[in-house]
């Protein structure tokens, strides 16, 4: 990671309860520790399932993030005044709202070789515990990356280039009231419906994998996921040519040819939903105190599911599960 600019910008409610916006005047210096937190957000960004991906609205591109980005690109404002503008314009929507927040606005900027991308977060406080030299326990503030975290990352090389797409990913807060307030920030819109996508593609894979051998299948389709997945985890979109060299045992040219030839987007980068992907290599279901989870190439093997009576058949129990289970019965 290379970053080449960095700020924070602290909310906290005043006595009254409302926000209170605390500007910082200069960039940060980058250091060790700023790099350590700038990839533990990434990280536990990264990781979420729930990730959005869309363009910026025309009303950004006019007087919002977008706006001001493109000033930014244009050396028409320096990387200060484009931070205080979007941490007035996130007080302005907490005041409106009437959100709470106790925490921080984090900005940096990063440049890989030839991509350049913005990140933003916005990131509650929480207390923690720890034992200080004294060997007293005592509270500490520390940065909450959990659900209450938002998160947008602005991918600027493609949106620059015109590539299309969607150049936008987010991940909003799943705390009560705030679900909305980074939507509503970043100015996002066009949406990408990556589930139906997934569907889609699945489909497809589906049908290919009946043209070989039946001791193929399960590998290729692990090998499909398991690309699709790593892509996901990056925040990247799946492009059908590098899928197609990424699998052992398949002739990658019929396989991206076939894709090409049967998926609405022509065999173009896909962004796929991980939950959707996952599902089709494995069934799982959480209920109270019974969970169930197998690979899905075991359905209508070792297991059978009878749908007129809702009743799920198991043959060859694991041998961990069938030792506990005749301990039971001879108790």
């Amino acid at each position: 990671m290379a970053i080449t600019h960095c700020i924070t910008h602290q909310i906290h409610p005043d006595e009254s309860g409302a926000p209170v916006l605390r500007l910082r005047a200069s960039e940060l210096a980058v250091d060790e520790p700023l790099e350590t937190l700038a990839a533990d957000l990434k990280r536990a960004y990264l990781s979420r399932i729930n990730r959005e991906h869309g363009r910026f609205s025309d009303e950004s591109l006019q007087c919002g993030l977008g706006h001001w980005l493109e000033q930014l690109a244009g050396e028409r404002q320096d990387f200060v005044g484009f931070s205080e503008q979007l941490a007035q314009q996130l007080l302005q929507l907490l005041l409106e709202q009437g959100g709470e927040l106790r925490g921080h606005l984090i900005l940096f900027m990063e440049q890989q070789y030839e991509q350049q991308a913005v990140y933003l977060f916005v990131v509650n406080q929480r207390i923690a515990n720890r034992i200080n030299e004294r060997q007293e326990v005592e509270p500490v503030l520390t940065l909450d990356f959990g659900a209450s975290m938002m998160a947008l990352k602005v991918d600027l090389t493609q949106w620059r280039d015109g590539e299309g797409g969607a150049y936008l990913s987010m991940s909003p807060s799943r705390s009560k009231g705030m679900a909305e307030l980074l939507q509503q920030l970043v100015g996002f819109s066009a949406g990408v419906d990556k589930a139906a996508a997934t569907r889609d593609f699945l489909e497809r894979i589906e049908t290919f994998s009946q043209k070989l051998h039946e001791e193929q299948v399960n590998d290729f389709r692990s090998q499909v996921v398991g690309y699709c997945v790593e892509q996901d985890l990056q925040d990247a979109p799946v492009a059908i040519s590098g899928l197609s060299q990424a699998l052992d045992g398949v002739d990658a040219a019929a396989f991206s040819s076939y894709l090409a030839d049967h998926l609405p987007e022509g065999g173009g980068p896909l962004l796929l939903d991980r939950r959707s992907l996952q599902r089709y290599v494995k069934f799982a279901g959480r209920e109270l105190d019974l969970a169930i989870s197998f690979s899905s190439h075991q359905l209508n093997k070792r297991v059978h599911y009878q749908a007129e009576t809702d009743t799920l058949s198991i043959t060859g129990l694991p041998k961990m599960l069938r030792s506990q289970l005749l301990g039971h019965v001879e108790e």
